[in-house]
């Protein structure tokens, strides 16, 4: 293949820096333009780059240099953009979450089914190795039948994370809080590990940050597509930030993942002793963390995104595709339901 691709970049904030590290690595792509509204910050960006830019996002999506648009921008704007991206013949990329309500995400896919065009959104954690390895395990049977599997994230934002911005913790442009904003890597992690989720019942409150509108507090107990069951707890306000725990339990075995670190592995008869684990210091922690929203590594971002680039120059449906990236939003909007009603939701998984 001699084509390189021509990316488009929407949305100059802290994670366009990641992309932009992650591309820049990619020999078969190449940034050809990007876009702010902030006239001074998309021109420097861009003399950096040596591309052009752009502070109207219809301007970059119909240059004829741009084969695909990656969306930076806040979460709960990104419909109109992929109906007018999709409707000029580009290819999407989208940070997660693809945006606020499986409804929205829905015209999304449309827009892009329409004008056939892939849109694929970014879950880079599912190429951790230590997250790719229990995946794997769960598959082949290594834990037996899943009986639980459960997150604990209790995480910590200072009240100047949302004072400062316009946009996060509003349910207009966020979508909600911990559980879409932070939660929501760990929560596609589970019901990708259990095939999805068949329902949940939770709680939501604002304990610390009285003035978002979002929650910056959470818990759900959750039943799985295959049986299992779960507790997923998500908070901002837990000071000064502390680690995320994932565990999986199942008939044969059983698993405790802190940080992305597998801190304890348990089998049947000893068998662990004989499983070589993947470490956590081969990949490291990614994203934002406990105590902060800076993002270091751009690795795992640079691993799917050349998986990406790699299936739209081949005419494949690039990873994480849309209806797929649909699942965690259709799951965290069910607990915002059920938090308002008091009641179980029931989750149906399938686009429209």
């Amino acid at each position: 293949m001699n084509k390189k691709l021509g990316i488009g970049i929407i949305g100059l904030g802290v994670i366009s820096e990641i992309h932009i590290d992650a591309i820049t690595m990619i020999d078969d792509a190449r940034i050809t333009a990007v876009c702010t509204r902030d006239l001074i910050k998309a021109e420097n960006t861009a003399n950096v780059l040596g591309c052009k830019w752009y502070t109207d996002y219809r301007k970059l999506a119909d240059d004829p240099d741009v084969d695909v648009v990656v969306l930076c921008t806040p979460s709960g704007s990104r419909l109109p953009m992929v109906e007018y991206i999709a409707a000029a013949g580009k290819h999407i990329i989208s940070e997660k979450p693809l945006e606020i309500t499986p409804e929205r995400i829905d015209g999304m896919l449309k827009a892009c089914r329409e004008n056939n065009v892939f849109i694929a959104s970014i879950f880079h954690k599912r190429y951790h190795p230590v997250y790719k390895w229990i995946k794997a395990s769960i598959d082949n049977g290594l834990f037996g039948e899943i009986l639980t599997t459960d997150i604990m994230m209790k995480w910590y934002r200072e009240p100047e994370y949302y004072s400062n911005s316009s946009w996060r913790g509003t349910m207009a442009l966020d979508g909600g809080g911990a559980l879409m904003n932070q939660c929501v890597h760990f929560i596609d992690m589970v019901q990708w590990f259990n095939n999805g989720v068949k329902s949940v019942f939770a709680r939501t409150d604002r304990k610390l940050h009285k003035n978002i509108e979002g929650e910056d507090t959470a818990v759900a107990v959750v039943e799985y597509n295959n049986h299992a069951y779960g507790v997923i707890e998500a908070t901002t306000c837990a000071y000064p930030g502390f680690s995320t725990v994932i565990t999986v339990n199942g008939t044969k075995g059983g698993v405790i993942c802190e940080n992305e670190d597998i801190k304890e592995l348990k089998l049947m008869n000893g068998a662990e002793k004989n499983i070589n684990i993947p470490q956590k210091d081969e990949s490291g922690e990614h994203g934002g963390d406990a105590r902060t929203n800076k993002k270091n590594d751009s690795s795992l971002h640079l691993y799917q995104l050349t998986e990406i680039v790699r299936a739209i120059l081949e005419g494949e449906q690039p990873p994480v595709a849309g209806s797929e990236a649909r699942h965690a939003v259709e799951i965290i909007t069910s607990m915002y339901e059920s938090a308002k009603t008091n009641m179980p939701v029931s989750i149906s998984g399938e686009s429209k």
